[in-house]
């Protein structure tokens, strides 16, 4: 009769932690799980890789498959030397987390992080354009650039795997709204009153908008500020 009671609790608690939808995902707080010291960081959904992959260097993730030490600001507070990783396709990141007895990898909830850091590289949360890498921050405007892979199903024989291609865009950040600048058209719609100065800037940097676009981008803006 005991041993049924203590059976009964134990699942009970086990399912108080397990939230079961159609890939098995789980979202719960995982305070007991990773320890009282990531307590902040713990709220998420349990990592689960969706995609199947054949080609070695072939992936969904940002530089490579694996974890890199960064930081990033989570619901408020910052968070150093995490171990973090940034799915391209769904455009997530993903943490993992350590105590004494296990690893455990989550993905921390996407509206509640602010900014975060691979290494050196720079990335804010821009609500409405997901993460943007930061590649030139100045007092009235930012150069950003969205990464992005598409993912592709591929079958051989009986096996399914998945493929990637990269996607990239420049952004803007200026007056406070998020501007896609690719393209001359991209300026001449934000600066209508300017576009012969902006098609004879295009004309004289060609070089600077091949090989160092930031530069590029901050010199124009500069230019059109005047």
């Amino acid at each position: 009769m005991l041993m049924k009671k203590l059976l009964s609790t134990l699942v009970l608690v086990f399912c108080c932690f397990i939230v079961f939808g159609q890939d098995q995902s789980l979202y719960s707080q995982f305070d007991e799980i990773v320890g009282q010291n990531n307590t902040k960081l713990s709220y998420g959904v349990v990592y689960k890789e969706k995609y199947r992959k054949k080609i070695k260097d072939n992936h969904n993730f940002y530089l490579d498959d694996s974890f890199k030490k960064g930081s990033l600001t989570y619901r408020g507070e910052q968070f150093d030397n995490v171990d973090i990783k940034y799915d391209l396709v769904d455009d997530f990141i993903i943490i993992k987390l350590n105590n004494q007895q296990q690893q455990i990898s989550i993905i921390p909830q996407k509206n509640l992080i602010t900014k975060f850091r691979i290494g050196n590289i720079k990335f804010r949360n821009s609500d409405t354009n997901g993460f943007l890498e930061e590649l030139l921050v100045k007092e009235n405007f930012a150069v950003l650039k969205k990464h992005r892979k598409v993912s592709k199903e591929n079958r051989d024989a009986d096996y399914r795997y998945h493929t990637f291609k990269k996607r990239e865009q420049h952004i803007l950040f200026y007056n406070n709204s998020y501007y896609p600048i690719d393209s001359k058209r991209g300026f001449t719609r934000l600066f209508p009153e300017k576009k012969k100065q902006i098609s004879k800037f295009y004309k004289s940097n060609t070089y600077l908008l091949k090989n160092d676009y930031k530069t590029f981008v901050a010199k124009l803006i500069s230019l059109l500020q005047e």
